[in-house]
């Protein structure tokens, strides 16, 4: 997706850079069933944006959770041959949290040094916690009004804490990102935005993990906007997640530790809300 974006667009000078001062955007969806079956989803994302002459501080943070009544009904014996039809108890199904901070300094028009932390938690992939410090260099590969594109390489330090201990995998380990960033107006009303990060652990070569996000927004109005988002989440060598153990009548007998699934993927649709500091008079 990013080298079509590239090969699809002409080489020309950078444009103006934009008004300096704070940006900010927010998302919320939410989607709610009931009846014979109770299930909601609540997602919700937010970034905010300082932007000075050769500097830029972000501050970004995610969620998507969802809950259902498990099984969705059930019966209580009230008296012998007597039942209440119930609701079963509410709980989760996913839960996936993010949060990342970073600071961009610009050295030359194209060239910089960047710094930042983020932090990640999804225990339904066995992870209670991940905090990753970040601090390297990015270039900028195209600057324009209608289209930016950025690559970074960065040395990490990470610490993670697993809900299912591995004897096998260190909880502390260094190593490296390679990052790409891309956004590209397309037309007048719509954009999109993708990034690619790829952390390598330096201490375990096979523990490869990938961010794929991709966000397609359409303007409603000057600060609304409705947009569609795929994040893609790979890991090598995931974690590991307690598995239920059935017997041949489906009852639960045991535990057993394997690892989590290597690729998450979360589809969202929301409303943007998105404010910016005025363009200078001309």
């Amino acid at each position: 997706m990013l080298a079509l974006l590239v090969a699809a667009s002409p080489v020309l000078a950078a444009d103006p850079p934009p008004p300096l001062g704070w940006y900010s955007a927010s998302g919320l969806s939410y989607v709610r069933a009931g009846g014979n079956s109770g299930a909601s989803t609540l997602g919700a994302r937010l970034e905010l944006k300082r932007l000075w002459s050769t500097s830029t501080f972000t501050l970004g943070g995610s969620a998507v959770r969802a809950d259902a009544n498990d099984p969705p009904r059930h019966a209580v014996e009230t008296s012998p041959g007597s039942f209440d039809i119930e609701a079963g108890p509410r709980v989760p199904k996913a839960a996936k949290y993010n949060a990342t901070t970073a600071f961009d300094r610009r050295v030359t028009d194209r060239f910089g040094w960047q710094t930042g932390a983020e932090f990640d938690r999804d225990r339904f992939s066995g992870l209670e916690g991940r905090s990753l410090g970040f601090a390297g260099v990015r270039y900028l590969l195209a600057n324009r009004k209608d289209f930016v594109l950025k690559t970074g390489l960065a040395a990490t330090l990470a610490h993670q804490s697993e809900l299912v201990e591995d004897p096998s995998a260190p909880n502390t380990f260094a190593g490296l990102r390679l990052t790409a960033d891309a956004e590209r107006k397309l037309g007048a009303s719509s954009t999109y935005v993708g990034g690619v990060a790829i952390d390598e652990n330096a201490k375990e070569t096979g523990d490869l993990r990938v961010r794929f996000s991709n966000a397609l927004a359409v303007s409603m109005s000057k600060r609304l906007a409705l947009q569609v988002g795929l994040l893609l989440l790979y890991d090598h060598l995931p974690s590991l997640v307690a598995v239920p153990i059935l017997d041949a009548r489906a009852t639960p007998v045991g535990v057993v530790s394997a690892p989590a699934a290597t690729l998450d993927t979360t589809f969202t649709v929301s409303v943007v809300v998105s404010f910016a500091p005025r363009a200078p008079a001309p």
